[in-house]
């Protein structure tokens, strides 16, 4: 299983910062074929758009799902929540809804939506986490979202996950921030990840990859990687890892 981080920034990126550095919106692309989540600002990082067969969306947010972009990747299987998917079309798109725990086959995965502690102006809508299964390997997608909720951990305790993705929307120093009430701070993915490590949900070397970081709540991304320790690995846009 391959991962290709598209885009690795919250929603507070729209262009370069003071010093150049820039950050694409969040977007995950797996062994070339199944993308999670797509914007516009991605588009000139995907390898090979007739490739895809399968996008994901975590949720409904625009810094997340993106129409035009979407419509640009047609044709193609579009999932998304229930509560939300009947709102998506275009040509060549056949959509395609999730219900959390149900798990689907896609483009060579199994793929078992789990819901996520995020929210949406959409009343009803579930955001989403995935576990990603593929050739023995099991990878724990989680961004959006703050900590795991109850149902998401009941659901993997019994697994051995050889890698996660998590949200790292929040830097260190940035205490009483009211985003922890639906993203993760690299305080909270210590204790989190410590516990899945003690717990044997995370495998001994699992690495665990970060990404959606804001753009006003961490240094640059050297300063990151320097103060980065195993099993963290601060991904940067382009970035590929093999699970």
């Amino acid at each position: 299983m391959k991962a290709l981080f598209l885009g690795t920034g919250a929603a507070d990126w729209s262009s370069p910062d003071a010093n150049g550095e820039y950050r694409r919106l969040t977007s995950t692309l797996l062994d070339g074929r199944l993308l999670i989540d797509v914007t516009g600002t991605v588009r000139d990082m995907i390898p090979d758009a007739c490739a895809i067969s399968d996008v994901f969306f975590t949720h409904s947010h625009r810094d997340h799902f993106d129409p035009d972009a979407l419509n640009a990747l047609a044709p193609c299987r579009v999932w998304a929540h229930e509560s939300w998917a009947g709102e998506i079309e275009g040509p060549g798109l056949t959509v395609m809804p999730l219900r959390v725990g149900g798990s689907v086959s896609a483009a060579g995965f199994k793929i078992t939506p789990l819901p996520s502690n995020h929210s949406t102006p959409r009343e009803y809508e579930t955001t989403l986490h995935y576990l990603i299964e593929k050739d023995g390997k099991r990878l724990l997608y989680a961004t959006d979202g703050a900590w795991l909720l109850n149902y998401e951990y009941r659901c993997i305790r019994s697994l051995q996950l050889d890698a996660a993705v998590f949200d790292a929307t929040i830097g260190d120093g940035h205490d009483g921030d009211w985003r922890v009430f639906e993203h993760n701070s690299l305080p909270m993915l210590r204790i989190m990840v410590s516990t899945l490590k003690k717990t044997g949900i995370l495998r001994p070397k699992a690495p665990v990859f970060l990404t959606h970081f804001a753009r006003t709540l961490h240094p640059a991304q050297a300063a990151l990687e320097q103060a980065s320790e195993p099993p963290f690995v601060i991904c940067r846009d382009g970035f590929e890892a093999e699970i």
